[in-house]
């Protein structure tokens, strides 16, 4: 069994939240300027995260990587929708 570990930035965070910028694109702040990377989508996926979109909060129900970009899929009002990161820096 694998283990997640919560590292000294996670210590008191109760979730993340990632803003979805209506653009299939995944966020870190709310104004939808630093899009995530595949990594930092990841952590906040295995370590608890929330969705913000204009529609409402939802959680992820699913995590994927396909050509090193990162994406969730989570439930919203219309049906299934997917979000992307941006794959890291080399």
């Amino acid at each position: 069994m694998d283990k997640v570990y919560q590292d000294l930035k996670d210590v008191y965070v109760a979730n993340y939240v990632i803003y979805d910028g209506g653009d299939d694109k995944a966020y870190a702040d709310a104004e939808k300027e630093n899009q995530l990377t595949t990594s930092q989508l990841f952590d906040c996926f295995v370590k608890g995260c929330v969705i913000k979109s204009d529609a409402g909060m939802f959680k992820p129900v699913s995590y994927a990587e396909s050509s090193s970009v990162g994406s969730v899929t989570y439930v919203g009002s219309d049906g299934n929708v997917t979000i992307a990161a941006v794959a890291d820096p080399e």
